[in-house]
């Protein structure tokens, strides 16, 4: 359905979830903007992943919910007053839906998910798991006809978060050598690739490439971890500090490589348009991999339980404990390669 471009000055986007989804659901943005050069573009999301939006040159302004408010009427209500001439709800729970039914907006875009068509006009079809993420996003933009010219995730930095990284690398003179990170987050445990794990691997990738590694990190069972991690390996791994998601991105466009497990930051580190490699195995690669052409994943191919998106596995988490280190490194070798990552 096409819309009525001229009649459009107030856009609302809706994604809620983790920082992972809603970075996939920034390339949206670029292309929203420069079809509505003119229109206000607003993003409501959770309040977790406000320092997506900060900075971002697309959006007139942002708005953040925490699921643990009991009143979800005022956001509701405040939401209707704004009088958004459009609305596009990328996440489609009955919070959401319910925010874009009452909006009041004459354009209410959703996808066909089973009770929430009622709330939108504009309906998507919703595609499953047969594509990724970001082009289940960008299908909203489709069923209105608008054009897709950029597919990248957006994230914005300046120079305060660049010289943080700068001053990091160089007083712990982790420069000397380039720099391969190592993204340990992850938030559930059968997404994670173990500590012990990453101690194996990280030796066999020392003897391949004599590099330096960052251990990058969000919670503070990870930062423990990242020890176990160093303590098993040597004083080429270092662990980045205690810091805030920007300065994390600062520190992970110093790298020539990032690997880790499917998490937010990991999607995080392919905005920083650094080559990535996904260690996955109970969440499908092909909706939720590392986004992009100079991105790879690796999974245990040889199981039949891969894409199970179970909290807890009673076999032992065999897709991450049984993966092939050698397999990795060759996934590694083949990046390097195509990419020119070591020049």
């Amino acid at each position: 359905m096409k819309i009525e471009k001229e009649n459009i000055k107030k856009v609302l986007v809706i994604k809620f979830g983790g920082i992972g989804d809603v970075l996939l659901s920034t390339p949206v943005l670029p292309n929203l903007k420069k079809y509505f050069p003119d229109a206000e573009i607003h993003f409501l999301t959770h309040s977790s992943c406000r320092e997506i939006f900060i900075d971002n040159p697309y959006i007139t302004r942002y708005y953040t919910y925490n699921f643990g408010e009991p009143d979800s009427k005022r956001l509701l209500k405040s939401m209707r007053e704004k009088e958004f001439d459009l609305i596009i709800d990328l996440y489609g729970n009955p919070r959401s839906a319910s925010i874009t039914f009452f909006s009041k907006a004459k354009y209410r875009v959703g996808y066909n998910f089973r009770n929430r068509k009622y709330a939108y006009n504009i309906i998507v079809e919703a595609k499953n798991n047969n594509e990724h993420n970001v082009e289940f996003n960008l299908d909203s933009l489709r069923e209105m006809e608008i054009p897709i010219e950029s597919k990248e995730l957006s994230f914005y930095i300046n120079d305060s978060h660049k010289h943080f990284a700068d001053d990091f690398i160089n007083s712990n003179n982790i420069g000397k050598k380039d720099i391969f990170g190592i993204v340990i987050s992850g938030g559930w445990e059968t997404k994670k690739y173990k500590a012990k794990d990453y101690t194996e691997l990280i030796k066999k990738i020392k003897e391949k490439f004599d590099v330096n590694f960052l251990l990058i990190w969000g919670v503070e069972k990870e930062r423990k971890e990242c020890e176990e991690i160093k303590n098993g390996t040597g004083d080429y791994v270092f662990i980045s500090p205690q810091t805030a998601l920007k300065y994390s991105y600062a520190l992970m466009e110093k790298c020539k490589l990032l690997i880790g497990n499917d998490s937010g930051l990991l999607h995080l580190s392919v905005a920083s348009g650094v080559p990535v490699l996904g260690i996955y195995g109970p969440t499908n690669p092909v909706s939720q991999g590392p986004f992009g052409e100079k991105n790879l994943y690796v999974r245990h191919e040889k199981l039949d339980c891969l894409n199970c998106n179970l909290l807890e596995c009673k076999i032992g988490n065999i897709c991450m404990t049984e993966l092939p280190k050698e397999l990795i490194v060759k996934k590694i070798e083949i990046l390097n390669n195509r990419e020119k990552i070591m020049g």
